[in-house]
């Protein structure tokens, strides 16, 4: 049999691809084009609106295929469950479930094996393993869907996640550890993040770890113990902390659970505690009734912080969620102009950082290859270094010779080693 499997979204949708790829695989399945596949199985993301239109159409495509060539096509994912309606309206044919690998499985029938960490995944980027730790959220937030798709926290144990991070090693050099909220991890198998980072910082060897998003309230909560963790090089001074708006009546609103000045105190804290941590946030423009002067409150926050990365959408309402009906729904050309401002605002702050590293000796991770040719590797706290050549997989010491607003240029000097420090004190 053969099978056609793509997917789209965040890293643990990629994580999940590759796992399904990995699984038929193991099975007897052949990877194969779409034209080709008996099984057709995309994994969707449904956390935009812009989102959404692009997975319908592409579903549609698909579809289009499946009954040309009498194949089975599979949605898998978020969609299914935040909009399974508008699955249903492009054909009845369609197989729609959601992110439940065990489920997949059953449908392409496949029996006596279920999904582990055991499995070895097809992956998108050799260089790169991406580790789901948990899955679900604590939240309630009023715009989002993910509390319909994933559920309640469900995490993996650290032994389990310790024992693929060890079996990779000799292969990969970075480790993304992945869900819709890494600060959430243990909360239902009493544990913590940074319980596990401890497990993991204690294997030897040279590598990198990237901790993915994480909710401000969770961060407050394991801060004191995560925050001393970042004096080993081998954890990426990155964290991605969503603040979503610098409002404190558009928060409440959101149900985000913490008010501005907690986010700002909380971000400088940061900044004094690991000094050069790149700290990304996401930001919603046009949220229901979102004043002038309160999205000015944002591009205030924005400016305080020194945000470097700052993921800006505009307000789309994802049906089943608080936020769809309310009243005071902001018109597209309100948004569209609001995203335009932010956006500016952020380029120069985010110039204005990257101008700071100009000049300097950074340990380098390869791990990318340029769309435009050359590679990209990463800095210790994450920011992306164009490089003219290298070996992809590889680290090197690299001068910073120019800088612009989202990525820097770099060149592989070999006269200064830059030494690898696994315990010590900040600098």
């Amino acid at each position: 049999m053969k099978i056609h499997v793509e997917g789209y979204g965040c890293s643990m949708n990629i994580s999940e691809t590759e796992m399904i790829k990995g699984h038929a695989v193991s099975n007897g399945f052949e990877l194969s084009s779409e034209s080709d596949a008996d099984f057709l199985v995309i994994n969707t993301c449904a956390v935009k609106e812009q989102t959404d239109t692009n997975m319908i159409r592409r579903i549609k495509e698909l579809n289009f295929v499946a009954e040309k060539n009498n194949s089975q096509l599979i949605v898998f994912g978020c969609l299914p469950k935040i909009n399974p309606a508008v699955i249903e309206g492009i054909s009845k044919n369609i197989v729609h479930i959601g992110p439940d690998l065990e489920k997949l499985s059953h449908v392409l029938g496949i029996k006596g094996e279920s999904f582990s960490p055991a499995i070895s995944p097809v992956r998108f980027n050799s260089a790169v393993i991406i580790l789901p730790i948990n899955s679900g959220c604590t939240n309630f937030c009023t715009f989002c869907g993910t509390k319909l798709a994933r559920g309640n926290v469900k995490s993996h144990s650290i032994e389990s996640i310790k024992k693929r991070f060890e079996s990779s090693l000799l292969n990969s050099k970075e480790f993304w550890l992945t869900s819709q909220d890494t600060g959430a991890y243990g909360l239902d198998i009493k544990t913590s993040l940074p319980d596990l980072l401890e497990a993991l910082l204690s294997v030897k060897g040279d590598f990198r770890i990237r901790v993915g998003m994480m909710n401000p309230h969770h961060l407050r909560r394991i801060y004191d113990r995560l925050i001393p963790l970042f004096s080993d090089e081998r954890l990426y001074r990155f964290l991605h902390v969503p603040v979503q708006a610098g409002s404190d009546r558009i928060l409440k609103l959101m149900r985000r659970g913490y008010t501005v000045n907690q986010y700002r105190d909380l971000i400088n804290r940061l900044n004094n505690d690991v000094p050069g941590i790149t700290v990304a946030t996401d930001i919603i423009v046009g949220f229901p009734t979102e004043t002038d002067s309160e999205f000015f409150e944002t591009l205030s926050l924005v400016k305080d912080t020194l945000a470097p990365v700052v993921n800006i959408s505009r307000f789309g309402a994802r049906p089943n969620t608080v936020a769809a009906s309310m009243d005071g729904q902001l018109h597209g050309r309100v948004k569209k102009e609001r995203s335009r401002k932010i956006t500016g605002v952020c380029r120069a702050v985010s110039y204005r950082q990257n101008k700071c590293m100009l000049g300097r000796i950074e340990r380098v991770f390869v791990s990318e290859r340029s769309p435009k040719g050359g590679f990209v590797g990463r800095t210790l706290n994450y920011k992306p270094v164009v490089l003219a050549d290298a070996i992809f997989g590889s680290f090197y010491n690299v001068r910073i010779t120019d800088v612009f607003p989202y990525y820097l240029i770099g060149e592989i000097v070999v006269e200064k080693s830059v030494p690898l420090r696994v315990k010590g004190n900040f600098s």
